[in-house]
Order: structure tokens, then sequence, then C-alpha cells
């Protein structure tokens, strides 16, 4: 059995496609031009694959495939990178084939076709790499063919002297003997400083003795070298170069030609090409593909020191949408440099910082001795938020939530700790603390929020979701003078979710806006019919949201409930929060000045439970203010009343209205009777009710 057979004999593979093909290698009498491809060398070959190359075996065995091909392919892809890539991916287990211009030892041109099989040799992962000439007679295309053994040696000469490719031809001993315009040009010398000098008199800077040695016998073994290296100029600076040597043999001698081009702008076009894949373009920090990368190294660091922890820590702004509405994106991403300036400076030695998009920031903590530790690090980071942000003389205030994702302990897989901690954040910006270690819990929280988005897409077209309706009395008379509408979720199996646990999530499933319509719609349509049949002036009190009321469609939404129901729009209250009025607030601003046009009564819902802005209420058209529940609820205690006295006094001051939420008894209902004339409504009045039981409550037949 000859060195070949042997090799056939003890390749194997788990795809079953390359296990054909090496039975039936096994049983042709002819051998096909193969070879063995360990990493990316060459280890064993054919007597036919080393004559299609022209080779020797001790010059082809440990060579790698792109040494025996141009630098760069007639697809215009470099040899070196596409044929490691290919490689790569075979090795992976799946079968690559594709043409290929090989170039013979002695530089005959090899248009193949290769196929890249995965296999095992001694346990070891190989390739069998096989290579079928490209042409009718499976033979390789002669050197004759491109016509330059026809031309004038003189005209050869000529296109060599001419050529913006660098040329240099050296003796045997490694003396430059010849150079064209390009190689005076590039490094700067004239003809005469270079003929005579050895080829190191270019060289960058000396080369140590092993890496010449090592190009050296590459030279004298394959016949020729490429790669790139440093060269160096006349002014002593240094380039990037792509160099290519070849060794070529005449009747007496032996020479080097070496031909060699300026890779500087190539270089410069990468690295621009690299930072802009790594890097945020706003704020200069690593992007979501360059955490991954330092989230990984960082794990992989982790394993050498098992009695330290990391962290990855999640962070979100709190209140940066706010500026983005009322400032504009412009500010909004000075400020985000100045967030990203702020944490550069004063974080951490041991930590990296990066940005994913958005007001979003991350920071890589490595070599910590326990949790508290992170923990004391995170309220560092926090209290860099203590201080305002000021632009053009414009101060802001922000605040923070981080949600942390420590490793090896909660994951030792980048993607999985990027989605712990993004899950901490959330649930921390609840939290009073902002700020929360990752735990199993917010994972089963996280898939509920999932299952609950999944089935609040379907609910509208389920015809899942319902109206109740509460009552709203005057404080003198205990006349009905209104409804609010409330909505409600019942699922089919007769479980009712709560408003505080789906509403919010209206917004983010898309269905806020359209949903939004078809209460508008049937609270104004409910109320037409209560007003026709029992002979009442009764209002519609329907809550809208700030995105609603900032939709460019809203004015129209609420013409078309109007006229559809024939609801006159005095009969209308349009209930919006505190909140709606920051953001956008000319836009908002304009919107209620139309609606308050058509004659539509505007109320603040759950006044004083937020940041009330007393210029605004001023300079808006408010017709009411809601008081929040909480105030009612605090009326047995004097600084509770006093406050609650000074919300209607307010009122009364803007000569508006006021309606108290949440009343339960009758002491309350009886002192705020004393404190002014308005209306209040709550669970004394009567509790949220489906339109029939409304009607049987607060109708007489």
């Amino acid at each position: 059995m000859d060195l070949w057979s042997d090799t056939l004999s003890q390749l194997s593979s788990a795809h079953s496609e390359t296990q054909q093909q090496l039975s039936l290698w096994r049983s042709t009498a002819t051998i096909p031009m193969l070879a063995v491809i360990k990493g990316f060398h060459f280890i064993h070959a054919t007597e036919q694959t080393l004559a299609f190359f022209e080779s020797q075996a001790e010059n082809f065995i440990n060579a790698t495939p792109y040494d025996y091909s141009p630098r760069i392919q007639s697809s215009g892809r470099n040899s070196v990178e596409f044929a490691q890539q290919v490689m790569q991916e075979a090795a992976m287990g799946e079968i690559k084939s594709f043409n290929w211009l090989h170039m013979s030892q002695q530089g005959t041109e090899l248009p193949t076709k290769v196929t890249l099989y995965p296999a095992k040799l001694n346990a070891q992962t190989v390739l069998i790499a096989e290579f079928t000439p490209m042409n009718r007679r499976s033979q390789k295309r002669k050197v004759s063919k491109n016509g330059f053994e026809s031309l004038p040696k003189q005209l050869l000469s000529i296109a060599l002297e001419d050529s913006a490719e660098a040329v240099y031809i050296t003796n045997i001993n490694h003396t430059i003997i010849a150079v064209n315009k390009a190689m005076c040009r590039i490094c700067g010398y004239s003809a005469d400083q270079l003929l005579g000098r050895r080829r190191d008199f270019i060289d960058s800077c000396p080369s140590d003795d092993l890496a010449e040695r090592e190009y050296l016998n590459l030279l004298e073994e394959r016949g020729s070298w490429q790669g790139e290296l440093e060269m160096q100029r006349s002014d002593k600076s240094r380039f990037p170069a792509w160099k290519s040597c070849r060794k070529i043999h005449t009747d007496k001698t032996s020479y080097f030609i070496t031909l060699f081009s300026d890779i500087s702008s190539k270089k410069k076009l990468e690295d621009r090409l690299t930072e802009q894949a790594l890097f945020d373009t706003l704020t200069g920090l690593p992007n979501r593909h360059h955490l991954k990368q330092i989230l990984d190294q960082a794990l992989a660091e982790s394993k050498q020191y098992p009695e330290q922890i990391g962290a990855l820590m999640f962070m979100d702004l709190n209140g940066f949408k706010n500026i983005n509405d009322c400032f504009g994106h412009a500010t909004g991403d000075k400020v985000l440099q100045l967030v990203s300036a702020r944490l550069e400076a004063c974080c951490l030695e041991n930590a990296d910082i990066a940005r994913l998009g958005g007001d979003e920031f991350t920071v890589v903590l490595q070599g910590c001795s326990d949790k508290q530790q992170v923990e004391d690090a995170s309220r560092q980071i926090m209290q860099m938020f203590d201080a305002p942000f000021e632009i053009d003389g414009q101060k802001f205030y922000l605040g923070t939530s981080v949600g942390i994702a420590l490793f090896p302990e909660h994951s030792d897989q980048a993607s999985q700790l990027l989605s712990f901690a993004d899950t901490a954040m959330y649930c921390a910006k609840k939290n009073p603390n902002h700020l929360l270690f990752y735990s199993a819990n917010m994972h089963e929280d996280a898939e509920k929020k999932l299952k609950l988005l999944s089935e609040l897409r379907h609910a509208h077209s389920l015809n899942q979701f319902q109206l109740a309706y509460q009552v709203i009395v005057n404080l003198e008379c205990n006349s009905v003078i209104g409804a609010e509408a409330l909505l409600r979720w019942q699922k089919t199996n007769g479980d009712i979710v709560p408003a505080v646990d789906f509403v919010p999530l209206l917004e983010e499933a898309g269905l806020l806006i359209s949903l939004g319509q078809w209460v508008l719609n049937q609270a104004c349509g409910q109320i037409a019919q209560w007003r026709a049949s029992h002979d009442t002036d009764l209002k519609a009190c329907v809550n809208i949201s700030p995105t609603q009321l900032a939709h460019p469609d809203f004015i129209e939404h609420v013409t078309t409930a109007l006229a559809t129901s024939q609801l006159p729009a005095d009969g209308l209250v349009l209930e919006i929060t505190e909140s709606a009025l920051l953001r956008q607030p000319e836009l908002i601003k304009a919107t209620l000045l139309k609606l308050k046009q058509l004659g539509i009564e505007i109320a603040i819902d759950d006044f004083g439970a937020g940041l009330s802005s007393l210029s605004k209420l001023g300079s808006l058209p408010i017709d009411s203010l809601k008081i929040d529940a909480g105030f009612a609820q605090r009326l047995s205690e004097p600084q509770g009343k006093e406050l609650c006295q000074a919300m209607i006094q307010l009122a009364q001051a803007l000569d508006i209205s006021f309606v108290v939420e949440g009343v339960e008894t009758r002491q309350q209902k009886e002192l705020l009777a004393r404190m002014g004339k308005g209306f209040a409504q709550g669970y004394f009045f009567g509790h949220p009710s489906a339109a029939e039981q409304f009607t049987n409550d607060n109708f007489d037949d």
C-alpha cells in the first residue's frame, strides 16, 4: 500500500456525502487530484496533485492553498481572506465547492474547480480538497495562451518599467540589480541609490533573524512568497505594503522578482470601516457588536480567576424621552454625548462602557470580590447623574435605572447576560431605588409579560374588551352629571385583567391608537343613548393617553366619534394626565385649543399626583381638575384636609370646576361639599359597572 492509499484508508467523515466520496475514491483505480488540509496547510497530496501544481512534495507539504494563488481572484476578492473564510466554513461540517484560479510553482495559471469535504484523520479535523481543471480536456491552461511569449523583449521591458506596481529584481545574493519607476516613486529613492543595495535596505527596520530565515527558507522551498509587511521610504517613514516574490531559474543563474504596492489607503479604509462597525458614531463608545466582543473576552478571563466575579450593568436614562419631545433630537444627542463623556471621565478603571442605542448604556465590570462591591460601583455610577447636564444655558436633570447581571453566576454567555441585565433594568425602572440585580423571578415575569402581550394582540378581535361606567355626581345636590368610561379586559376563560396590568402594554403592542378610537366611539354612543332615553345632560368622560393626544389624526378621531353618535360636543369631556403636557408642549397646546374651539371640555386627571405645573395650567384651555384619589383618602388627617382644600381653592382661583376622585365614605363626601361647589366620584356613589347595570342604578324607569 502506497503512502496516499494508506492516508485515504485512515480518512473518515460523519458527513454522508463525504463518506460516499471516500468509498468511491477507495474503489476506483484512477486516483483524482486530491489533497488533505489541516488548519490552512496541505499535509498530504496525491502525485496527480503535485504534477498539476508543478511542485515537489517537500515544497507542497506545509504550504497553503493561497501560496499557489494570485493575490486577487478574478472576482476581486483577496485570495488569502477568501480562502481562509471558505476553509473555516467547510471545517464546520459544510461541503464547499467554488471556482478558483491557482498558480503552479512555475507560474502557470490553473483555473480550477475546488471542492472541500469535511473529514477526520486520526480524530483530527481535516479537509479533503478535490481539484478539477476547468477546461474541456481537464488539462491546465498553457502559459503560451497569454501572448507574452510572442512580444519583443524591449516591449516587455517598457511595460515593466512603466508598471504602476513597484518592481525590483535581485540576484541570487539578494542584491538589487533592477528597479522600475514606481519603485523609486513609492520609496523616494533614485535608481542609483537602490542599485547595488541589498534587499533589506528598504525594510522598515532590521528583521529579526528568525523571521528572516523563515522568509528565505519558504522562498527556497516553494519558489514564491507573498504577504503583508512594512517597508521604509527614504525619509525613514514606514508604510504597509503587499509584497510578492518569485524565484526564477535561468540556464546560468537564478533571480528573485519582487512586486509590491503601497496599501496605506486600503489599511486606513479598513481601520475606518472597523471603527464604524465597532463604535457608536454619536458618542465614540463601543457599540452593541463591540460590547459582545468585550463580554466574550471578559467571560474567558473570568474562568482564570474563579474567586472573582464580573458584572454587566444595563443603564437606561430616566426622563430622556421628555428632553427629546420638548427640545428636539439635536439637543437629545448633545445630552447623550455629555452622558458618555461623564461616564468615561468618572467611571472605574476596570470598567468598559458601551452605548447600545437610544438612551441605553452598559458597563462591564471585572475583578470584583463580591456582590457588594458591584453594588457600590453601581451606586457610584448613579451618583454621576446628581449634577445636571447643561447645554446652552439650559440645565437638564436626568436619573438612571440600572439592571445588573453577574457572571459567571447568572450566565457565562454574552447574549444571555445582556438579556438578563436588560430584564433587570426594566424591573429597576419600577423600583424606588432604580437599581436591581437580576433574579429568576424577573425572567418569569418577563415571560408572563410576553404571553400577556401575545394575548393582548388578539383580545380586540375576540371581543374581550368592555367598557364599565362610573358615576360622577354633583356634591351639592347629588345629581348625576357624568360617567367616566373605564376599559376592562375579560379573557375567554372569564379572568379579568386589571387595567393597570394591560393599559401600559397597549402602546408597546401598537394597539393604543386603534383601541383608544374604539373606546371613544363606544363611550360617545352610550352616553348619547342615555341622553336621548332619559332626558339628561349626562357627559361622557373619556381618558386620553399622551400618545393619542399627539397623534396627527386625533382631532378627526374625536369629531368622527361625535358625528357618528350624534353626541353634542359639550357632552364630551376628555381627561388627560399631567405627563401629557410635558410631551411636545407646543403641539399639545395647539391640539387642546382646537378641541376647545369645538366645544369639548378638557380635564386634568389625577391632579396633584405628579409634578403639577401652575404656569401650564394658567396658559392651557382647561375646564376642570380631577383631584387624585389619594387626597380624599387623607381627609381624616389635618394635613390631608388642608391639601385637598388647597386643590379646590386653586380650581376656584382658575375659575374651573373640580372633581374629587376616590370618595368612599359619607364623611368624606360631606367634608368636600363644605369646601366648595364641585363634583365627585368613587365607591360611595357607585362602583364601575356595565352599561345595563349603570342604567338600573342611576335612571328611573
